[in-house]
């Protein structure tokens, strides 16, 4: 499988712990991000959008780990 972003991975391992089998809604999904992964969350001057990134990377995931719909989020 090929390794995804840093956003990806930590999604993916998030929930796999906290959401396996559900959707949940992105809100929560950056929610829990924010709370294990702070230093991957947090703006900084190089990184201004993290969200934004974190959907992105996501969306294009190249191991295609999720499937996202209507502000939701799924392992797929």
């Amino acid at each position: 499988m090929p390794r995804g972003s840093r956003f990806a991975d930590a999604a993916h391992a998030w929930m796999a712990r906290f959401a396996r089998g559900r959707a949940i809604s992105t809100h929560e999904l950056w929610k829990g991000l924010q709370s294990e992964y702070p230093d991957l969350t947090k703006v900084t001057a190089q990184r201004k959008t993290p969200r934004t990134t974190c959907m992105r990377d996501l969306r294009t995931d190249k191991a295609k780990r999720f499937v996202i719909e209507k502000r939701t989020v799924r392992l797929a």
